[in-house]
Parts: C-alpha cells; sequence; structure tokens
C-alpha cells in the first residue's frame, strides 16, 4: 500500500486475463489503474525494465487522479507516457544541477 495526497492506493500483480487488464475493445492491457478502488493493476508476467515503466506509468495515472488533473484521455495517456519513458532522466538530471546550484548558492 502506498499513499498519494492522502488517498491510500494499493498494487495488485494478476493474471494476463484479469477483468481489469481487458479493454472495452476485448483487447488486453498490462497495467490499469482504476480510481473506484484506489488501486493498480499488473499483469504478474512483467519483468525487470518493462514492469517498472508500467508501474510508473499506472503511478502517473493515481497521481492525476489524487490530485483531481483532469485531462483529456488523449493527454493524461501522452503524460503518463512521459513520465513512464523519461521521468527517471529528468529527475537524475534535475538532482544534478540542482546539487551544483545549491552548492554556488551556499
Amino acid at each position: 500500500m502506498f499513499t498519494i495526497n492522502g488517498e491510500h492506493w494499493r498494487v495488485v500483480l494478476c493474471s494476463v486475463h484479469h477483468p481489469m487488464l481487458i479493454r472495452s475493445d476485448g483487447s488486453l492491457s498490462v497495467g490499469a489503474c482504476d480510481d473506484a478502488s484506489k488501486t493498480i493493476y499488473l499483469n504478474g508476467n512483467l519483468r525487470g525494465d518493462f514492469l517498472k515503466k508500467v508501474l510508473c506509468h499506472e503511478l502517473t495515472h493515481a497521481a492525476m487522479f489524487s490530485y483531481n488533473v483532469e485531462l483529456t484521455i488523449e493527454q493524461e495517456e501522452l503524460l503518463a507516457e512521459l513520465i513512464a519513458t523519461y521521468g527517471e532522466e529528468i529527475i537524475d538530471i534535475t538532482n544534478i544541477l540542482f546539487y551544483k546550484l545549491k552548492e554556488r548558492l551556499a
């Protein structure tokens, strides 16, 4: 269990055919974020870097729900994918530059 903005969320590893991983068109998803139950569902077969990317993508949805960020579905998916793909690099660069700036300003 984890908390975002005071809301308690959980992560569930589930089967490939779990109902929460089946889209409305019948295709399968590797992850889903359900605001109603405050649950992130992940395909239990995911491993390694792909698991990390899918988890980050779904956590971005959870954060948007928890902070009442209202975007179109297309915008929400683009933002979640941007953070899942490049977020770690952005945070790493931010930390490096912040500590350099902090040293200069001290």
